[in-house]
């Protein structure tokens, strides 16, 4: 029928999929074949399944996978958006801060599977992450993991800076907030963006393997109780800045550059 064809359709042109991998763990996917940047229809469709994946996995206790394609995890917000205009740009932001807050308090278990590069808001995504597995090469050649928003021009809004501070080594934040380091994948096991390093192609098969052990490992309720220990006073601080930050504060890459002396 044409509704079945035009669903088909739909699937097939999906960007952010969920699907059951096993008895207690739950893939999501992001994949658009390109550089995965969070743009308005991948934040839209990776929300929505954040919601499937949240009632499928509490009803069997499991837990979830996150993974890119194979060059990135994600290379940040989707920049062509954001050049829009401030409006476009901040109705981005809002959409990426409200997926990273659902994704911080997830109620089960989340591995991120670094299946490529994370930069930006990728980098964000390791950071909710309760276990973050990156390969030590993409195409041969070193990961590259970080918050580069310096390097872009960009003054990062006061609430993903919060959620670095609450995630990363204190003592690497200058480097890692100010000077926007990019780290390879040894560093950035260092500084806090992953806790285990894998051979480059092996990092899917080992975020099933921690997904499995997690989901036997951490009992409901338990597990999200103690999370909101941890995780609450983050969310409170997103959702404090997403309500006091004025639209201008985070956008000042549309600032005129100063005449040359």
């Amino acid at each position: 029928s044409r509704l079945a064809l035009e669903a088909w359709q739909s699937h097939l042109m999906a960007i952010a999929t969920y699907k059951r991998v096993s008895d207690k763990v739950g893939l999501l996917q992001l994949d658009d074949g390109q550089a995965n940047a969070f743009g308005t229809q991948m934040l839209k469709e990776a929300s929505e399944c954040l919601i499937v994946a949240e009632k499928d996995l509490l009803g069997c206790h499991g837990a979830l996978v996150i993974a890119g394609n194979q060059r990135l995890l994600s290379s940040g917000f989707d920049l062509k958006v954001m050049m829009k205009g401030p409006k476009e740009a901040q109705a981005l932001i809002a959409a990426g801060a409200a997926f990273i807050e659902r994704l911080a308090l997830f109620p089960r278990p989340v591995v991120v599977a670094a299946t490529g590069h994370a930069v930006a808001l990728g980098a964000l995504v390791l950071l909710t992450g309760d276990y973050r597995i990156g390969p030590s090469t993409v195409g041969g050649k070193p990961l590259k993991v970080g918050l580069n928003e310096t390097s872009n021009g960009m003054r990062m809004p006061d609430f993903f800076a919060e959620g670095a501070r609450y995630t990363l080594a204190p003592q690497y934040l200058r480097e890692c907030l100010a000077l926007g380091l990019i780290y390879d994948a040894a560093r950035a096991q260092v500084v806090g963006f992953l806790d285990e390093v894998v051979a480059e192609g092996k990092v899917l098969e080992a975020a099933r393997a921690k997904a499995e052990e997690l989901a036997a490992w951490c009992k409901h309720p338990a597990f999200i109780e103690n999370k909101k220990l941890v995780r609450r006073p983050l969310d409170e601080v997103i959702a404090r800045g997403r309500a006091e930050q004025k639209p201008t504060e985070s956008l000042t890459w549309f600032a005129k550059q100063p005449s040359k002396l």
